[in-house]
């Protein structure tokens, strides 16, 4: 019996990654029915009330807290925070009420995970088998411990071990389709495809810290034709974004919120899905680059 390739191994782990990511979507998807707590409704309250702000009292989407006009989200919604192009991302679920819009992106995310995993296969594929398959486990479900915060430092403690990707499907957090546009961007930069690759990084800004943290792997990847993927990203950022701030100071409010935020003291386990995602990728990167280099060598 002929023993499987490489490439066919790297595809059974991406396999059972899927199911694994299915499986966490099974016992979240109940839980997105129930209040999260008696204080706050789960992450996704915060793109929905930003979405209803943007049609209805634009001036105020990155203000904290509840107005008498906003959409009723029982208890409360959380602030939105993200850059204004998510706003274009989130309005066709705006036309849903709250709950089943909700439903409708958690099952986007879900549904996306094959592609993901198509993403992976294609990034790792010509990395050894075992850096290719960490970096699809670690890129897939995230099963490394999570710096929570504790009194504005960083920790590691019982909750650091949650499964980051089962705690995004349970509060719906958008932290997983960011993960998905990253990699996507960084996979047609691979394909030297760098107009969809500037595309899919613009609308992967939506948390600035983990585009940031995947810029040079993107560069890098992109290399061959570099200044499509620069001017790209430019005509992208500057069409989803420079429209808000001549709209009620949409994009002036998001850079004072921004410029505020302490960044260390809101990280969360589905906060590092992009950021680990990103990491491992470009360290499997690194580690191909400088074998290739050293049996370049060692054959001359």
């Amino acid at each position: 019996m002929q023993k499987p390739s490489k490439e066919q191994k790297i595809v059974r782990v991406l396999l059972v990654l899927i199911v694994l990511n299915i499986v966490f979507f099974c016992f979240a998807y109940p839980e997105t029915f129930k209040p999260e707590n008696a204080t706050y409704a789960r992450d996704y309250s915060a793109y929905y009330i930003g979405e209803w702000r943007l049609f209805h009292n634009p001036a105020q989407i990155y203000f904290g807290g509840v107005l008498p006009s906003d959409y009723r989200i029982l208890p409360n919604p959380q602030s939105f925070k993200y850059a204004p192009s998510f706003l274009i991302l989130m309005a066709p679920f705006s036309t849903l009420n709250y709950q089943n819009s909700l439903n409708a992106f958690d099952l986007l995310q879900i549904a996306l995970i094959p592609a993901l995993a198509f993403f992976v296969y294609k990034l790792v594929k010509d990395k050894s088998l075992v850096v290719g398959a960490v970096t699809a486990v670690v890129v897939m479900i995230d099963p490394l411990p999570s710096l929570l915060t504790n009194s504005g430092g960083l920790t590691i403690n019982l909750g650091s071990f949650a499964p980051s990707y089962l705690v995004g499907y349970v509060v719906v957090n958008a932290h997983i389709l960011q993960t998905i546009l990253l990699v996507g961007a960084l996979f047609f930069g691979y394909a030297k495809k760098p107009w969809f690759s500037a595309l899919l990084f613009a609308f992967g800004i939506l948390d600035p810290r983990a585009a940031l943290l995947a810029f040079p792997l993107l560069l890098w990847y992109n290399r061959k034709k570099l200044f499509q993927f620069i001017a790209g990203s430019a005509v992208f950022i500057g069409i989803t974004n420079l429209p808000f701030f001549f709209y009620y100071g949409i994009g002036f409010s998001f850079l004072k919120a921004e410029f505020n935020r302490n960044i260390v003291s809101q990280m969360y386990p589905y906060d590092w899905i992009p950021l680990y995602a990103v990491a491992a990728l470009t360290v499997a990167e690194i580690i191909t680059t400088v074998q290739h280099k050293k049996s370049f060598n060692t054959n001359q």
